[in-house]
């Protein structure tokens, strides 16, 4: 590879993994395409930053098919143990935690190569970043601005996913945690203000860093020190978040029947399978 050709990987890529499991088959099939369209409209590549792109997305996802696939299915056969006879929070705390160690995980491995790409990148590609990003951020304050229709899609959003993994709800059970959920938007602080001002402040930061042109270290502590001021002990509202989740999924995990139980099993049974083919058929 020519000296001078800004070497790219996609640290957006992150997304993509820990992404809907639905997407799966189709992020194995098509993914370093997918990177390459997700990256190119962020900084407008060059046909050879393109193919760079896509050269390296083969390598991290082959990597991840190896590596990380046969851990997922072990966490997801934890988890259907788990599922059978109801959770306890000292179970929650021990996923919670795997998922976070599979999240750094990936994210270590994408350092260097988002560090050596954007230690590299043109004035143009930087000023295209931004403009992408005030896009993004005015967008996300139209949705902020209609609270009710906000709470309406996340109710919407919530009982999808809850019957897609328990099956159907009783009258009763709908009440119950409806319930719940009323109660729950009425005591906790919508955070959608705050993440929107860490945003911002996090992309001014960003931005700056790379205007000064610094060298591939510089970058890859940026990108540590922001792992750790979202998934770390730094950010304390989203520890505090999470220690409410917690206690939230106990509830409703107390009021499911022993069908909806076996429902949530069979539901993991299939991505366990899912898991298994991609592991022996790459």
């Amino acid at each position: 590879m020519p000296k001078k050709l800004p070497k790219i990987i996609l640290f957006l890529g992150l997304l993509f993994f820990i992404a809907g499991c639905s997407a799966t088959k189709l992020f194995y099939s098509y993914g370093d395409s997918i990177a390459s369209w997700q990256l190119d409209s962020y900084f407008d590549l060059t046909n050879e930053q393109e193919e760079w792109v896509e050269e390296r997305m083969r390598m991290h996802l082959e990597w991840h098919r190896n590596e990380e696939l046969p851990r997922y299915r072990r966490f997801l056969l934890d988890i259907q143990k788990s599922a059978k006879d109801g959770l306890t929070m000292s179970e929650l705390d021990e996923g919670f935690s795997r998922f976070g160690t599979k999240v750094g995980r990936i994210f270590e491995r994408l350092i260097p190569d988002a560090a050596l790409f954007l230690s590299e990148i043109s004035p143009e590609q930087i000023n295209n970043l931004e403009l992408v990003m005030d896009e993004e951020n005015e967008e996300m304050m139209e949705r902020m601005e209609n609270q009710q229709e906000r709470i309406e899609e996340r109710h919407e959003n919530f009982w999808e996913q809850m019957e897609d993994w328990f099956g159907e709800f009783s009258i009763s059970q709908r009440e119950q945690i409806t319930e719940l959920q009323t109660k729950w938007f009425t005591e906790s602080p919508d955070p959608s203000a705050e993440r929107m001002e860490r945003r911002r402040k996090s992309q001014l930061q960003f931005l700056a860093l790379l205007r000064s042109v610094p060298e591939k270290k510089e970058l890859e502590k940026w990108f540590r020190q922001w792992f750790l001021s979202w998934e770390g002990e730094t950010n304390l509202a989203r520890k505090a978040r999470i220690i409410r989740n917690k206690k939230r999924i106990l509830l409703i995990d107390a009021i499911l029947t022993p069908e909806q139980r076996l429902h949530v099993v069979r539901e993991l049974d299939d991505w366990v399978e899912l898991l298994e083919e991609k592991i022996e058929n790459p």
